[in-house]
């Protein structure tokens, strides 16, 4: 019974027109989007407003809440699963929006147990729980530049999507066996392969934040995947092969490769 309100529920939202200041706010703020094929950009705009209607949105810090806000976060969210059989991200129940970097409490536990707590300042993060935290800034501005392959938006969802087996592990749910030993060679190279370059000073395409863990490598590895493409297909062209299977996707396909890339 739930499951047929909720289908009827987003019939009926699907129904309505593509308000027209969202569709310049995506012109403005999402420059993925422009690269689209007209059917993607279709599915993208039905997905985005499904997302926005089923979710809990917040203010905080002073942040009122707009429609450019969700329009432009839920777009690069969706920009994820875009072609993933999906339910809008059943583990992402709220979504918490600062104007800009946030203070949070990390805790790190030192080799002799003893658990200690710091206050960062953060422009994003992923809950087991259900919750995601966002810089609005940080959120805007990673989604109308395309090609410094970091993006909040991205990498806070890929956390999501790993999360989705109630584990932060670097290995989201993979159709079979086959993928999932594909995927554990190939990710697990590339990530050793950083670790040691980061240890050097000598990161290239892939942010050298990603690695601190395997979480955080698959989170960097899907910003560099949809911002900087031809740059990892060329760098590393079997971690570009294994998330555009992933994410049945091809991000290089959709633009020419720049001339510098």
């Amino acid at each position: 019974m739930l499951g047929w309100l909720r289908k009827h529920r987003r019939e009926r939202l699907l129904r309505e027109p593509f308000p027209e200041r969202w569709e310049a706010y995506l012109a403005r703020n999402v420059r993925a989007y422009e690269r689209l094929l007209p059917d993607e950009r279709e599915r993208l705009r039905n997905d985005l407003r499904v997302f926005i209607a089923e979710k809990y949105w917040e203010g905080c810090g002073g942040l009122k809440l707009t429609d450019e806000i969700r329009v432009t976060i839920a777009a690069q969210a969706c920009l994820l699963t875009l072609n993933l059989p999906h339910d809008f991200y059943p583990n992402v129940r709220s979504i918490f929006v600062y104007p800009a970097g946030f203070r949070s409490v990390q805790r790190r536990t030192g080799p002799d147990g003893v658990v200690t707590e710091q206050k960062v300042t953060r422009i994003g993060e992923a809950w087991i729980s259900g919750a995601l935290v966002l810089s609005w800034t940080h959120a805007r501005d990673a989604g109308a530049n395309l090609d410094d392959g970091r993006n909040v938006v991205l990498h806070e969802f890929a956390h999501k999507l790993d999360m989705e087996d109630r584990r932060a592990d670097g290995a989201p749910i993979l159709e079979d066996e086959a993928a999932c030993a594909r995927w554990q060679e190939v990710m697990g190279e590339a990530y050793r392969e950083l670790v040691e370059r980061s240890e050097e000073g000598r990161a290239d395409v892939l942010d050298e934040y990603g690695a601190q863990d395997p979480a955080e490598f698959f989170a960097v590895a899907t910003e560099a995947f949809f911002e900087r493409p031809h740059q990892l297909h060329r760098r590393h062209g079997p971690l570009y092969d294994v998330l555009r299977e992933f994410y049945r996707q091809d991000p290089a396909a959709r633009v020419e490769s720049p001339a510098n890339a």
